[in-house]
């Protein structure tokens, strides 16, 4: 039995019969798991990072219409044409510094990579934090 089924058989017992009924299934809907990472823990003007963000279906259940957002970090500019889910190029929408992206379906147990590029602009110097 998976972690996420449920699975539950009837039953009836008379004198010497044992009689099962089928068995009904229902399916759990595990939330998904997002993690983002960056190339660089320390950036200075000019330096281009590369954000990749991984999400995994934990459901036995397909994900529809799943819609991403990121904002851009404040003292960065996002680079046009980079961004990529699963290597293919695809076109985010921006509204007010923060991209937007639909993923038509994440599969059972499945996982998406989207990565996109920015580029420091801000005269701090940037680092991670941990």
């Amino acid at each position: 039995m998976a972690i996420n089924r449920i699975e539950n058989t009837a039953q009836i017992i008379s004198d010497c019969l044992v009689i099962d009924s089928n068995t009904v299934e229902t399916i759990v809907r595990i939330p998904p798991t997002i993690y983002k990472e960056v190339d660089k823990c320390e950036a200075c003007v000019g330096d281009i990072l590369t954000y990749t963000i991984t999400i995994r279906n934990n459901s036995l259940c397909p994900l529809k219409n799943i819609v991403f957002n990121d904002r851009i970090p404040y003292g960065t500019d996002y680079i046009l044409n980079t961004f990529e889910v699963d290597d293919v190029p695809q076109v985010p929408s921006i509204d007010d510094y923060t991209l937007y992206y639909t993923i038509p379906t994440i599969e059972p147990m499945g996982t998406v990579v989207i990565r996109f590029q920015v580029q420091v602009s801000n005269y701090r110097k940037i680092h991670c934090h941990q």
